[in-house]
């Protein structure tokens, strides 16, 4: 069976995933929309010769394709949720950017449309479709890596420079700074390794010189009673990010997209041997979604973690605006 696509946004980061959508013999991309008409056509010419160009994602609904089946969304943040909603409503499966969305209630009103329509929605954070993420969640729900007591992140970026002038520095479009951005990979990791609500939280952030939170830090308290804190920095000359998760068995050494494992006792340093997938699109949120439609295999990353995810955000930023710790409105245990 032949999954039939389109590619809604066609700007920078949309290179990557034409480029996995490429390698799956499953899917097939029949649609591009972006209201640049060049970009559209730019992608046409390298990627997907026999795609439809469409200004949006509206006249895509109103002349759809005579196959569509699903959308895969790479546009700024805050267009993330009309998009989803609009795709749902009109029997599509979705494939949407980090974050999934940029308000709690979004989140909620998405995860019931999935309930209703039995749709798929994925979310193409990293990590979480890597090995090492997968053995780390395999060993969590069997019990055999403890219970988790602390779990510290930290990321440094130059993101304040090569995001200026652009739509990720315009709140109108991003829904926040670089937090919501390149941060929004960290927290979501977070997430994913607990898998539970965090119940508790006190932010701070600053702007620098740009129009958006540039560097922040968080102290978090999740449902479990575990702590956690954040460091997410914008504004230095190199990239680097880690995870350390203190368990009462084991240290735990990652970062925010996964590829490295690390596991330590006093006695003892362990690098877990973990199963590598050699095919060309393994490890990809793209060849995850075609498989969850067709029934081959689970969303790695579904719309519970986006709310997990939104819960956490709107009580950071509602912190750092208020300057006072703020209770996380609690999430479904349904959800």
């Amino acid at each position: 069976m032949m999954i039939h696509l389109a590619l809604v946004g066609c700007g920078k980061m949309a290179h990557w995933h034409a480029q996995q959508l490429q390698k799956i013999e499953a899917c097939k991309v029949v649609a591009l929309v972006d209201p640049v008409v060049g970009q559209t056509r730019e992608f046409k010419e390298k990627y997907f010769h026999d795609a439809a160009q469409y200004d949006s994602i509206e006249n895509l609904i109103s002349l759809k394709p005579a196959k569509l089946d699903g959308a895969v969304l790479v546009t700024p943040h805050t267009l993330h949720y009309p998009q989803a909603k609009l795709a749902l409503e009109n029997n599509l499966h979705v494939l949407i950017e980090k974050p999934m969305v940029t308000r709690l209630e979004d989140a909620y009103d998405l995860w019931r449309l999935v309930k209703k329509t039995g749709k798929k929605l994925g979310i193409t954070f990293q990590a979480p479709y890597t090995p090492e993420f997968t053995f780390f969640a395999s060993e969590r729900n069997a019990g055999r890596l403890g219970k988790i007591q602390l779990i510290s992140g930290w990321l440094s970026q130059n993101w304040m420079k090569w995001t200026k002038g652009g739509w990720r520095q315009d709140e109108r479009l991003s829904g926040g700074g670089m937090m919501y951005d390149s941060g929004a990979h960290l927290l979501n990791a977070f997430m994913w390794l607990m898998n539970e609500p965090v119940v508790e939280v006190a932010c701070f952030y600053n702007k620098v010189d740009a129009p958006i939170d540039i560097n922040g830090v968080a102290i978090i308290r999740f449902q479990s009673g575990a702590l956690g804190s954040i460091a997410i920095g914008g504004n230095t000359s190199a990239f680097r990010t880690e995870i350390q998760i203190q368990t009462d068995k084991f240290l735990i050494i990652t970062d925010q997209y996964g590829g490295k494992l690390e596991i330590k006792t006093d006695e003892r340093r362990i690098y877990p041997h973990v199963q590598q997938d050699d095919r060309p699109s393994a490890g990809t949120p793209h060849l995850n979604f075609i498989n969850a439609i067709l029934e081959k295999e689970p969303l790695t990353v579904p719309v519970r973690y986006g709310a997990l995810l939104s819960a956490l955000m709107d009580a950071l930023y509602e912190s750092a605006h208020t300057e006072r710790p703020i209770k996380v409105q609690p999430v479904p245990a349904d959800i």
